[in-house]
């Protein structure tokens, strides 16, 4: 979702009016990339990638507690 930092009206959504702190959809890409150009828009948030769990030794290496 992309912030709103510009009151405006869409006209591709009824005519909806959008104000300073709403989300706006990002569903249209190219449609986002005008808005954040023409200073409605925030550019969206990219989402991090989830970090995987680190993976354990196995076997006889596993418990280092005694060394």
């Amino acid at each position: 979702m992309a912030k709103v930092i510009k009151a405006f009206r869409e006209r591709y959504h009824d005519m909806k009016r959008y104000s300073v702190g709403d989300d706006y959809p990002d569903d249209d890409k190219k449609r986002v990339t005008y808005l954040v150009k023409t200073g409605y828009l925030v550019e969206p948030e990219k989402p991090k990638p989830a970090e995987k769990p680190k993976r354990g030794k196995k076997g006889a290496d596993a418990d280092d507690s005694d060394a």
